[in-house]
């Protein structure tokens, strides 16, 4: 009898004989998900676990009791699969993480399997063949773009299925084996799902053992044997330990998990985004005694390093911090992580004796990135971090010398935008905390090239399975598109608004036209993050657009809507009673002159006015004001009684949308904008450090209520004209406008 053993190691085990049993078809398992039977020897819980997906059912002594687990839907592929002959459920499933996709097959209906991964606009970037004769096979490629791709196996009978994956950027490998065809199909899956989860028994009486697991095929093929042995364990305390890298060393210190509050618990002046959230777990881990230095920065990243082994490194993007996580885990073999809010703040306020640098003082930077997305509450919960974990959005960053409470400070930040420091962390007990992505597996968006100027670009076609909308991230109102090559578009958008059918259209590749059957339309500007990511504003008053991102996502199909009068992209452009103001072909490249205007609605009214954001009331401690007139546009950040310059020079608009200001140095800087009807100023951002990032600003009086006196009379006086550019000018690509124009497409702009 063959055996098949994978071990474990888990506290909190029971030692007990399982047996998991053919599943019967009225347990209405599926190939999605699988019935595994458990019967134990003691009162005890049974769980299974994996990705932060916990499936638990308690159990009386020698009973008989089911999990039902989900075999694929947790591991970053969604959908279910489907043969010629309807649902194929154990004979063939999909399982995958970390860019590794499994395809296990039956070896009856796939003897010879062509295996090949598809963008979800068509185009092929993965093919290989697996035949039931040979050994596993491993298809391997170039590295892919983070979205979703479409995963196809077709047999040589002419069996197929397909299944969607949510791939994270970088290597894809698809790994082809073909299941044990002596054991039923059901009872393949069921141990298939004993083997890729975590199964944990557990029992007052045995909480202190620890276990191996190993899975074995029954007799006659009918079951298959979970058993769980003790394995001898010496307990050793966990300590506090120095890390050396190219000669450079720093100290990791110990700090025992355990509940606490989060967020700020004064009685009163406690800023909205730290109000407290009780019962907060974080693991057992281990964090920086210090913030990582410049020198080790840099001997982690280039090899050696002269810098001051006291200084710390404060010139670093979100992305740029988890890349020298990646490399320093590679070097030293530890699962290296930035650490997340939960983690800073308990250290802070139950270890603080062991930290260096989290407190005022000399030296200190005062803001620390978090791993965590932002959020205006804490996440309560067990390891939180934060809504949209790992995805391209705004992120949190820790600030010891924001609020009077400087264990609470917390604070918004772009994920491009450079200057927080970082601090490092390893889980004690795991790999990472659980809802966290790994390090190494995310990377910063990369923009394949930018498709001709066009009135249709091709990015938003959805087709009827996917669609646009907000991605869990910073966003206001709603917003769900479906878009087809022909130019027939379905849009919901505004706060509860209803669906309506209609076309679409875009001009230069930087504004999204939505025309509905009958209606007016709707204006959005746009950027594109990445294929997969774009962030809108709209000229619509507040409760009727939408400003935030989207993502594009797999959906159910959706029959497309029968558009009478369907036109070309151009013609419907051109339709447009504003087409020359607002929508015509640019040659963006190089912008000619008669096209070079001033949108007379940027103008602040005069010296005693200016266009304002307030940020603190998002949790933030920063103002913006912008001072435009017709001779220099002037754009500050505004901290206290100071301000830093972000944009400054000479301006002008184009189509109503587009914004370049250009200081007398050379220095350019570059937006996207909309005025909606009630003289509400969004920008979209085109600059480094905060690409794809939008503010929204309303036109006050100096001195009026609106701007708070805790901006001093910064916020109460207009900027001065003829000021140096703006400190990202000196910053290289983090600072630089990441404009690219749509190339104009044969025959010329026109």
């Amino acid at each position: 009898m063959g055996t098949k053993v994978k071990m474990w190691m888990f506290s909190a085990a029971l030692m007990a004989v399982i047996s998991a049993a053919a599943v019967a078809s009225a347990q209405t398992c599926t190939g999605d998900t699988a019935c595994v039977p458990f019967r134990v020897n003691v009162a005890a819980t049974v769980k299974a676990t994996k990705s932060g997906v916990t499936k638990q059912v308690s159990a009386t002594a020698n009973t008989v009791v089911t999990l039902k687990i989900p075999v694929a839907s947790t591991l970053g592929v969604t959908g279910v699969l489907n043969g010629a002959g309807g649902r194929l459920g154990a004979p063939a499933f999909v399982s995958g993480r970390d860019g590794h996709i499994a395809v296990r097959l039956w070896g009856q209906s796939y003897k010879n399997a062509e295996v090949s991964l598809h963008t979800i606009n068509g185009k092929r970037v993965l093919r290989g063949y697996a035949s039931a004769g040979e050994a596993a096979k491993s298809i391997s490629g170039p590295d892919l773009t983070a979205g979703v791709y479409l995963l196809s196996v077709k047999g040589a009978d002419g069996n197929a299925i397909s299944s969607r994956v949510t791939h994270r950027g970088g290597s894809m490998v698809l790994n082809v084996d073909f299941l044990n065809e002596n054991i039923s199909p059901a009872g393949q899956l069921a141990k298939e799902a004993a083997e890729s989860w975590t199964i944990n028994v557990s029992a007052a009486e045995y909480a202190d053992s620890v276990y191996a697991l190993s899975v074995e095929k029954g007799a006659n093929n009918a079951q298959q044997n979970i058993t769980m042995r003790r394995i001898p364990v010496t307990a050793t305390p966990h300590a506090d330990f120095t890390e050396t890298v190219n000669g450079v060393s720093f100290d990791m210190v110990y700090i025992p998990g355990g509940t606490f509050t989060i967020g700020c618990e004064a009685n009163s002046g406690c800023p909205s985004d730290t109000r407290p959230v009780s019962g907060v777990k974080v693991n057992n881990y281990f964090i920086g005694k210090t913030e990582v230095s410049k020198k080790l920065y840099e001997a982690v990243v280039k090899g050696s390093s002269s810098a001051s082994n006291s200084t710390s490194e404060t010139g670093i993007t979100w992305y740029e911090a988890l890349d020298f996580a990646c490399k320093l885990s590679q070097k030293t073999g530890r699962k290296y992580h930035m650490t997340t809010e939960a983690e800073w703040e308990y250290a802070a306020k139950k270890h603080r004796e062991k930290l260096e640098k989290i407190a005022n003082g000399s030296g200190v930077s005062g803001e620390e990135w978090a791993y965590n997305s932002w959020n205006s509450t804490h996440d309560g919960g067990e390891d939180p971090v934060g809504p949209s974990s790992g995805q391209h959005t705004q992120k949190t960053r820790r600030d010891a010398n924001g609020y009077g409470d400087n264990i609470t400070a917390r604070l918004i930040r772009s994920i491009e935008g450079v200057g927080p420091a970082l601090r490092l962390a390893v889980s004690a007990d795991m790999d990472y905390p659980s809802k966290m992505i790994p390090t190494c597996d995310i990377h910063a968006p990369e923009m394949g090239a930018e498709p001709a100027n066009s009135y249709r670009d091709p990015r938003w076609v959805t087709g009827s399975d996917s669609i646009w909308k907000t991605d869990g991230t910073i966003a206001i109102g709603t917003f769900e598109l479906r878009a087809w090559s022909d130019g027939t578009a379905r849009l919901t958008s505004g706060y509860g608004g209803s669906a309506a059918n209609g076309q679409w259209f875009t001009s230069n590749n930087i504004v999204l036209v939505f025309v509905p059957s009958s209606g007016s339309n709707k204006k959005y500007p746009y950027i594109f993050v990445d294929e997969q990511h774009v962030s809108l504003i709209s000229d619509q008053n507040l409760g009727a657009g939408f400003v935030g991102r989207l993502a594009k996502q797999p959906a159910s199909y959706y029959d497309k809507p029968a558009i009478s009068g369907l036109k070309s992209g151009e013609d419907l452009a051109k339709a447009q009673t504003n087409f020359n103001t607002e929508f015509k072909m640019v040659d963006m490249t190089n912008i000619p002159g008669s096209e070079q205007k001033q949108d007379s609605r940027l103008l602040d009214g005069g010296p005693t006015k200016g266009w304002f954001q307030d940020n603190t009331s998002a949790g933030g401690v920063h103002h913006y004001r912008k001072d435009i007139d017709a001779d220099e546009f002037r754009f500050t950040v505004n901290q206290n009684n100071g301000r830093t310059m972000l944009a400054n020079g000479a301006w002008f608009t184009v189509n109503n949308v587009f914004l370049r200001v250009k200081h007398s140095s050379g220095y350019t800087a570059e937006y996207l904008y909309a005025v909606t009807p009630d003289e509400t100023f969004y920008h979209n951002s085109f600059m480094g450090y905060e690409r794809g990032d939008f503010r929204m600003f309303k036109k006050e009086t100096n001195g009026s209520s609106w701007p708070l006196t805790t901006c001093g009379n910064i916020c109460s006086e207009e900027i001065p004209k003829g000021l140096g550019a703006s400190m990202y000018s000196s910053q290289g690509a983090k600072g630089k406008s990441t404009f690219v124009p749509a190339p104009c497409p044969t025959g010329g702009c026109k």
